[in-house]
C-alpha cells in the first residue's frame, strides 16, 4: 500500500477511529518504563495535569521593551592585523 493510499484510507475514517490510531502510534513511539505496565491505547489520559513535570509552566514572564534592540558597543570586538 502506498503512502497516498494509506493517507486516503485514514482520512476516510471517522474522528474517533483516527484518534484511536493516533494513540496507538504515539504509544508505539514511547518506551514503556520498566516499573510501569504498558497501558492500552484507550487507557491513555491525554488530559492529565502535567504541571508536576513542568514546574515553570504557568509562571508569567516579562520581556523588556528593548529586547529586539541591537546590543551596545560593549561587545564590539576589533580584529587587528
Amino acid at each position: 500500500m502506498s503512502n497516498l493510499e494509506l493517507e486516503q484510507q485514514l482520512l476516510s475514517l471517522d474522528l474517533e477511529e483516527r484518534i484511536h490510531i493516533l494513540q496507538l502510534l504515539a504509544q508505539s513511539l514511547t518506551v514503556p518504563r520498566a516499573s510501569q505496565p504498558s497501558r492500552a491505547p484507550d487507557e491513555l489520559d491525554l488530559t492529565r495535569d502535567r504541571s508536576p513535570e513542568h514546574p515553570l509552566r504557568g509562571i508569567p514572564i516579562a520581556i523588556p521593551p528593548d529586547f529586539d534592540e541591537p546590543m551596545s558597543d560593549t561587545f564590539f570586538i576589533c580584529v587587528c592585523e
